[in-house]
């Protein structure tokens, strides 16, 4: 099979993408694919990474990109996560993504992702579209941690159980995670007042 060829079939199976790696899987020179971009068959889109033209875009596109971006390294993560599940209406300003901890960011693209390091097991990773991303309860756990609104999580706990995505223990577990956090964040906030309800007392008494 031809280079070109064998690129667009992989391509094929990662929304329009390939990278360094991949040719190097493939048995192919990387240097071809500056070759191929420089006579406009492949589209750069970051170091290492390409599109192929005629193949056509589709709906996670920008999710696919940001995996590309990262060379295959990352897992699509948090917000961004919720999103490809179809679990949110959610529209982060940048692409979350996931990344070992030794993968270095670059400047190329940076604006457009928000890196988190962290070596990921295996058993929280999965697939949505044939993208690489977390699984519904790591994704619900990163999201409580980044300040995602509770209520937002709840509504993606319930179409994921729906949807069959999750089991209903693991659902239950999850709604007690978001329950408990919120708990913490209310009883967090009356603290909070009361401190400085006392402090501006504590003022007054000083000044009479």
């Amino acid at each position: 099979m031809a280079i070109w060829d064998r690129l667009v079939e992989r391509a094929a199976e990662q929304h329009g993408y390939v990278t360094t790696r991949d040719a190097r899987d493939l048995g192919i020179d990387p240097t071809q694919l500056r070759l191929l971009a420089a006579r406009g068959r492949l589209e750069r889109v970051g170091r290492g990474a390409y599109r192929v033209q005629v193949l056509p875009r589709g709906a996670p596109d920008d999710l696919a990109e940001a995996v590309a971006w990262s060379l295959g390294r990352g897992v699509v993560s948090h917000e961004s996560a919720l999103v490809l599940h179809d679990l949110s209406d959610a529209n982060p300003s940048r692409v979350h993504l996931t990344v070992p901890r030794e993968n270095h960011p670059r400047t190329a693209g940076g604006d457009l992702y928000r890196m988190h390091r962290r070596v990921l097991p295996a058993s929280n990773v999965t697939e949505a579209d044939g993208i690489p991303v977390t699984t519904v309860p790591r994704t619900v756990r990163d999201c409580l941690v980044g300040g995602t609104d509770p209520y937002q999580l709840r509504l993606a706990i319930d179409r994921a159980e729906a949807e069959g995505l999750v089991r209903r223990a693991v659902a239950e577990d999850l709604r007690g995670e978001v329950s408990a956090q919120g708990t913490a964040v209310q009883a967090d906030g009356k603290d909070s007042r009361r401190s400085s309800r006392h402090r501006c007392h504590s003022k007054s008494r000083g000044r009479s």
